[in-house]
């Protein structure tokens, strides 16, 4: 049997290569949250690995989300965002006493980029305004090196709240926070002490795209999932054909394409039921589009899931269509919903956008085609559902490349890497 990134003893040279004062802090805009279980997953692997870690949520979390690997990960994670109480504000005076070069240079930076941000330096004062409060929590927690998710408003206040707490800082780039809403990038990079990102496109998007980030540290780590949570079913390939997608409800999903091929399908006589997993700001329009082409009985809306719902999705399916699109520079990095259907053996179809075909390599572990383009995606889907020996042969590679690649553990030591050479370049 092959063996994967999670076989082995390295989570035990891993803990023997920890710093012994590294303590990370985890910090998102919302921590935990559905539409991002990857980053409890990573702080879950890290922690099982031997590295200490808190989690931090700028705004607070649902308490009834809960993680698999991290149940109580609502409760641990301290809210930073907090402006009706006491210490929320007092951290602004106990930094300008502590640290007023730090402080200072924050607060000169506020002032500076808000004359640089047009429209958007009522963010910048958000950032400004959260980040004392972030660096006390940070400093109260003993954390030395922290680490966000997402380069927008979570690493915006972690740079700074880093500062205030003297601390060295990281962050992970996906995609939004990449192509569109990338306020403050050069900075972001020129202050880093690593920049993680999940693809080798997105990590040439930030050499080409910010040269004036300076040389920064830029490390392709991928997603990782524990394929020991997702196993791979006896699926029966007979119809109707259950087809899966799996997203926030947005343009750049590219869901309306597979409406539309849905309804070519249908006009063929092919028997297809498509399960949209997820919410968003175009259900309704896209509700409205299945009406419309009269596919509205084969389309079924299921709204956001528990990862263990999802599963049951993913074993009932017999394949996972993600047609991605692009809509101006926004577009998807990776999705993760990609790694964890080829996880389970499942089939996938999907567009030539961004970083996907490093993962879905057209003919080998899975079927590609081109955005925006309903004919081709029908044509793709048909062909794939008839031969349930292509069904197969996809499906077993793609969990193959999974385990090589994608493994969590894996993901998980080359952070830790990163984590603890960072500590010692201090």
């Amino acid at each position: 049997m092959k063996r994967h990134a999670g076989d082995g003893n390295g989570g035990q040279r891993a803990a023997q290569a920890i710093p012994s004062n590294l303590r990370v802090g985890y910090l998102g805009r919302v921590l935990p949250v559905l539409t991002e279980t990857f980053v409890i997953r990573e702080a879950a692997a890290l922690k099982r690995l031997g590295l200490s870690i808190e989690l931090f949520s700028i705004y607070p979390p649902d308490p009834a989300c809960r993680h698999p690997e991290m149940p109580q990960a609502a409760s641990l994670a301290h809210t930073i965002f907090q402006p009706g109480s006491i210490p929320f504000w007092a951290a602004h005076l106990r930094f300008l006493r502590d640290n007023p070069a730090g402080y200072a240079e924050i607060l000169r930076g506020f002032v500076l980029r808000s004359r640089e941000c047009g429209a958007r330096r009522w963010r910048t004062a958000a950032h400004f305004v959260m980040a004392p409060h972030a660096a006390w929590l940070l400093k109260k927690h003993a954390v030395t090196h922290v680490h966000a998710h997402f380069a927008n408003v979570a690493a915006s206040v972690a740079m700074m709240a880093a500062r205030l707490a003297s601390i060295s800082f990281s962050f992970t780039v996906h995609a939004y926070d990449l192509f569109v809403d990338d306020l403050l990038m050069n900075e972001k990079l020129r202050n880093a002490k690593f920049v993680v990102t999940c693809s080798r496109f997105n990590a040439e998007y930030l050499r080409e795209g910010y040269p004036a980030g300076g040389a920064a540290n830029i490390a392709v780590v991928h997603y990782g999932i524990d394929p020991d949570r997702f196993p791979v079913p006896r699926r029966c390939p007979s119809p109707p054909h259950i087809v899966l997608a799996v997203g926030r409800l947005v343009e750049t999903k590219g869901f309306h394409t597979l409406i539309e091929a849905c309804a070519i399908l249908k006009e063929r006589n092919f028997p297809i039921r498509c399960v949209l997993v997820g919410g968003g700001e175009k259900e309704s329009c896209l509700r409205s589009l299945a009406a419309k082409r009269g596919v509205e009985p084969e389309v079924v809306f299921t709204g956001a899931l528990e990862p263990t719902e999802m599963l049951e999705e993913y074993h009932r399916a017999h394949c996972l269509v993600m047609p991605s699109c692009v809509r101006g520079n926004d577009r998807d990095g990776m999705p993760n919903v990609l790694i964890e259907a080829m996880a389970t053996g499942l089939p996938v179809i999907a567009t030539r956008v961004s970083g996907i075909p490093e993962l879905v390599r057209d003919g080998e572990t899975g079927l590609m085609v081109e955005p925006d383009d309903p004919a081709s995606l029908a044509q793709t889907m048909e062909r794939l559902l008839r031969d349930a020996p292509l069904m197969e042969r996809l499906g077993q590679a793609g969990r193959e490349l999974v385990l090589a690649e994608f493994h969590i553990e894996g993901s998980a030591r080359r952070l830790m890497e990163l984590f603890a050479v960072s500590k010692r370049r201090r």
